[in-house]
């Protein structure tokens, strides 16, 4: 079925700017649904357009057009709505730069410069790579000075070698320009989050170095010896002070790739961010459309607006059909502005509310792209955060001279707890199966003198994990790209309970002099809340390291398996009957939980299973009791929970060292699948490792 074209706006809104520009030409490679200013392929295509103001009546008037630049781009409003800041190319084969002017046209001064001076003979035959550079995405901080994206610092993507961008600030007259992050792959399309003053941003995440168990360094690029298929290769929104420091995922669904996949990120005035999604997650070599959705900060499930939708089956389809959706901005509480497509070729500007309601026309010009619509009008300052850290020292990476990789000097990595868990219900993958002996590798990954395809990651250190979880290696090398991966004694990579590897899959960096402090060693831990201290650190829920049997499990009639290892996949009330377990009985079912090495157990939750009229789900757990083990014997019991309630009952002991726990279902109410049988939805376990 084909789209229909919505309705127009009228009148109501604020003044907004855009730019119009030209569709990118066929004749460019992967153009097919290719949007101009989007996905580091089109990001700094010249296709020839203008910047343009539509009134609050409606009418329409061009500030900069040919007669200054051959093309523009990413326009920003300063906070009292009078100036303007934006990119722009002089001809279709210079190089793109900041660009400032009034909101109507006048005082237009060019604010960044060719005028780099870097000795690139380091770089050996990458070098020519290097020769230009471009500056796009500029976004006013609440201070006013502006932040932008850059591709000035030299290096080149892990994927298809594009010019890798990272974030610079400079005052409002392009004065004390200085790079403020140190991605390997790319940062761009700054915004800012009103309600914290920091810049959210989408950074490209992918690491070609995967997990093996067969190399001596535990990495490789070769199918054959690698635990995974998985590299990561996705946009997803990052937060980060002005300065640089407290690196963090802002928003998205990290239990799966495409669940945090977000590129042009907004943040709405509640916190609730606009992401545009892609069905090719690293936009490269195209998009493949475009959607838009939204999260609440932190790790949530999506809402879909408009657009796009990201459904898992567009995960075996390079391209979606159209409608397309992207540049979304908050127009009201619950309504955005975003330029849209009908037909995947023609964009204009229009306007509806997040629940996929009214879509209205507000401008469309044939032949041309209306894109990046931005609202002019005064608004609150977001809070302004002064730097805390110096400016990076050197614009050049490292080389392959070891006593190069402190040319940034060092910081102190700090994580409090690698096992730590989200909590029940919140969208995050599992920490890695607790193991004694654990060690965890540090790698370094920056550019060097390969033209073609990624230098090879080295093997900086190799630190402890404390014995209850902590890593604190206070000598690593600042603001370079580094990641990490976590083995056992054995020198094996650590597992998750659901089979993912404890490998970080993405790049990440430290500002000079600062401290990661985190919790948890899996996608999306930073959007932990961080413990005040140590002994704070070590209780967290233990329950995924464990490995479950059931005294029965049940079939239905279909077919489907209801195994007991879901009781502790962190999901209780979300998912459905997808995430229970039940038993081919009632009254006296019960579960195993048992622990490689021993624990210090102090409280327990279980949750109860939410009923399902659909499915004849009505099961209640009216008492059930709680038997703990030590090297088989019995060291302490709970012989009534009471009823176990959907939205968990929580039973407190006092701390017992355990290796294993039996919770036994004594009375239970209701049915499933039109059978009288017992099952939970979820345990959580409160412990610490002995």
């Amino acid at each position: 079925m084909s789209a229909q074209a919505p309705a127009s706006y009228s009148s109501g809104i604020p003044p907004i700017v855009f730019v119009s520009r030209n569709p990118v030409l066929a004749s460019e490679p992967h153009s097919d649904g290719a949007i101009p200013g989007f996905g580091p392929r089109f990001r700094t295509i010249a296709v020839g357009g203008k910047l343009m103001l539509r009134t609050f009546k409606g009418s329409l008037r061009t500030l900069i057009d040919s007669s200054l630049l051959y093309d523009v781009a990413d326009p920003s409003v300063s906070w009292d709505g009078k100036v303007i800041v934006f990119s722009g190319v002089v001809h279709p084969d210079s190089s793109w730069r900041i660009y400032r002017a009034k909101i109507d046209g006048s005082d237009f001064t060019q604010l960044t410069f060719t005028d780099r001076d870097l000795d690139l003979s380091q770089f050996g035959a990458a070098a020519p790579a290097f020769a230009k550079y471009d500056d796009f995405d500029p976004c006013w901080l609440p201070d006013s000075r502006i932040v932008f994206a850059s591709t000035r610092h030299p290096s080149m993507s892990s994927i298809d070698q594009i010019l890798t961008s990272n974030l610079y600030v400079m005052n409002q007259d392009g004065s004390e320009l200085h790079r403020i992050t140190s991605e390997r792959n790319g940062a761009e399309e700054p915004t800012i989050d009103p309600l914290t003053g920091r810049i959210v941003f989408a950074r490209w995440w992918v690491n070609l170095d995967r997990p093996s168990n067969l190399t001596k360094d535990g990495l490789t690029r070769d199918d054959r010896w690698a635990l995974t298929d998985d590299f990561a290769n996705i946009w997803h929104a990052m937060s980060v002070n002005p300065d640089g420091n407290l690196l963090k995922l802002y928003a998205g669904f990290p239990r799966t790739r495409f669940g945090t996949q977000t590129y042009k990120p907004a943040v709405m005035s509640d916190g609730r961010l606009l992401s545009t999604f892609s069905p090719q997650t690293s936009l490269t070599p195209s998009s493949g459309g475009a959607g838009v959705r939204w999260f609440k900060q932190g790790a949530d499930f999506e809402h879909y607006a408009v657009g796009v939708n990201s459904h898992d089956s567009l995960k075996q389809r390079p391209h979606a059909a159209p409608p397309y959706a992207t540049d979304p901005v908050q127009l009201a509480e619950n309504s955005i502005l975003f330029s849209y497509s009908v037909d995947g070729h023609e964009f204009g500007i229009y306007t509806s509310t997040l629940g996929r309601k009214n879509i209205q026309k507000v401008v469309d010009l044939p032949g041309t792209l209306e894109l990046e619509p931005q609202l002019v009008r005064s608004q609150l300052i977001p809070p302004i955060l002064e730097d805390e850290y110096p400016p990076i020292h050197s614009e050049l990476p490292p080389t392959e001279d070891p006593q190069t990789y402190y040319i940034n000097d060092a910081f102190r990595f700090d994580c409090m707890n690698i096992f730590t868990n989200g909590a029940v219900d919140e969208p995050m993958p599992d920490a890695p199966r607790i193991a004694a002996g654990a060690k965890i590798r540090f790698f370094l990954n920056f550019q060097r003198q390969n033209p073609r395809s990624p230098d090879p990651s080295i093997l900086i250190k190799t630190s402890e994990v404390f014995d209850r979880g902590g890593v604190h290696e206070p000598g690593l090398p600042a603001d370079v790209p580094l990641f990490e991966q976590v083995i056992d004694s054995g020198g094996k990579v650590l597992q998750t309970s659901s089979g993912r590897f404890a490998h970080v899959a993405g790049m990440n960096y430290e500002r000079i002099g600062g401290g990661t402090k985190c919790a948890g060693c899996h996608a999306g831990h930073s959007m932990l809340a961080v413990p005040v201290n140590a002994s704070i650190a070590e209780w967290f829920n233990a329950a995924t390291s464990a490995r479950v049997t059931a005294s029965s499990t049940f079939i239905n009639k279909e077919g489907k398996i209801f195994p007991p290892q879901r009781v502790v996949d962190r999901q209780a009330r979300t998912g459905g009957d997808s995430v229970i377990w039940l038993a081919n009985e009632g009254a006296g079912a019960s579960l195993l939980l048992k622990w490689d090495i021993p624990i210090e157990l102090r409280e327990i939750t279980i949750y109860g299973i939410s009923p399902d009229p659909n499915k004849g789900i009505s099961i209640q757990v009216q008492d059930s009791k709680i038997l703990l083990y030590y090297e088989s014997n019995e060291v302490g019991s709970i012989q009534s929970t009471g009823r176990i309630r959907r939205e968990g009952t929580r039973v407190s002991f006092p701390i017992a060292r355990i290796d294993s726990a039996r919770i036994v279902i004594t009375r239970t109410s209701g049915t499933a699948y039109h059978r009288r049988l017992a099952g939970l939805a979820e345990v959580e376990t409160i412990a610490r490792i002995y």
